[in-house]
């Protein structure tokens, strides 16, 4: 525990300058309370700017936001808030889950706190649990590499220095040390699916093996690097592509467009693998960085589209936007 308590100091080191605004999304939960406490303790608390999401779905809700604009006060650190009325939202957007909105308006409201702030990171807590727990979601659920990863250090503007850390060790420091601290009572009750994989099926995992959450943290690693290899020669193949059209004179391409293209035959000679983790790249990119909507079905759908005879022909799955132009894919 000493060692995770102290890294956090190196970790704010590593990617933020001296006089960098901080900014932190807090619960006023457990594992956010310990990374602000934590924080006090060093001497980027000057920079720190805490923010509170009020979803107004909980009685609790007050509390949380009143306890931690008094703390803030009293320890002299900015406090920001917001909240949003969830009962209109969810009825205008019947599509879509309270769980996916809430997500949704959390980080529109961290993004407009970055512009204020002039920074372009969100210190966020999750902690090991919650990647062994989102990792199982996905999993049941169906997901690409990207899902199954879902958690690192650092991924665009989401910095998450507690990854190594367990739920109980956050715990214990918490209670050992007084710490005030909130507990979602939703969380506790099973009428979600994350809230059924946390609460009854998880913890059965312990029965078979102790050290599984280790285990299963060093396979999203192995995960990962894989990823990262997989981007390399995807990103390769469509910059040398890019290139070959540009050259070939055929296409009229604006450089200042901001597309990306490929020709189909030079696709249809890669294997069937990597011609799926193209598409998969390709929907990630288009769709904020997330493959949570693409099946195996959309995948094949879209291979079959790139080879149909059909020319100035045009295919839409969620913002993924490609376009037939004879030889060539532009997306």
């Amino acid at each position: 525990m000493k060692k995770i308590i102290d890294s956090i100091q190196t970790f704010l080191e590593k990617y933020y300058k001296p006089d960098e605004p901080i900014i932190l999304a807090c619960s006023a939960w457990p594992d956010s309370m310990f990374l602000l406490y934590k924080i006090l303790e060093t001497e980027y608390k000057k920079n720190l700017v805490v923010c509170y999401f009020n979803h107004k779905t909980r009685v609790e809700t007050e509390m949380e936001e009143k306890f931690l604009e008094e703390l803030c006060k009293k320890e002299k650190i900015a406090f920001e808030t917001a909240s949003c009325d969830f009962e209109k939202i969810v009825k205008l957007y019947p599509s879509k889950s309270f769980e996916e909105l809430a997500r949704e308006k959390r980080y529109q409201f961290f993004d407009a706190i970055c512009h204020i702030y002039k920074t372009d990171k969100v210190l966020l807590a999750h902690h090991l649990d919650d990647k062994i727990e989102t990792f199982f979601f996905n999993l049941v659920r169906w997901t690409k590499l990207t899902g199954l990863i879902n958690m690192s250090e650092k991924s665009w503007g989401i910095l998450r220095p507690l990854l190594n850390l367990e739920k109980k060790e956050i715990l214990a420091y918490l209670d050992e040390n007084n710490l005030k601290y909130f507990i979602d009572s939703s969380n506790l009750e099973n009428d979600y699916s994350r809230n059924k994989l946390r609460n009854t099926i998880i913890p059965k995992f312990e029965e078979i093996n102790s050290n599984y959450k280790q285990n299963i943290n060093n396979l999203t690693s192995y995960f990962e690097e894989l990823k990262e290899h997989l981007d390399k020669e995807i990103t390769d193949f469509l910059q040398e592509q890019g290139i070959l059209i540009f050259n070939s004179a055929k296409y009229k391409i604006n450089t200042l467009e901001i597309y990306w293209y490929f020709y189909i035959e030079y696709f249809n000679k890669k294997s069937v693998f990597f011609q799926k983790e193209l598409i998969r790249h390709i929907f990630y990119i288009s769709n904020n960085k997330s493959t949570i909507w693409l099946s195996e079905a959309n995948i094949w759908e879209i291979i079959k589209f790139i080879n149909w005879k059909n020319n100035k022909t045009i295919k839409e799955i969620k913002n993924l936007k490609m376009r037939k132009e004879n030889e060539i894919i532009v997306f």
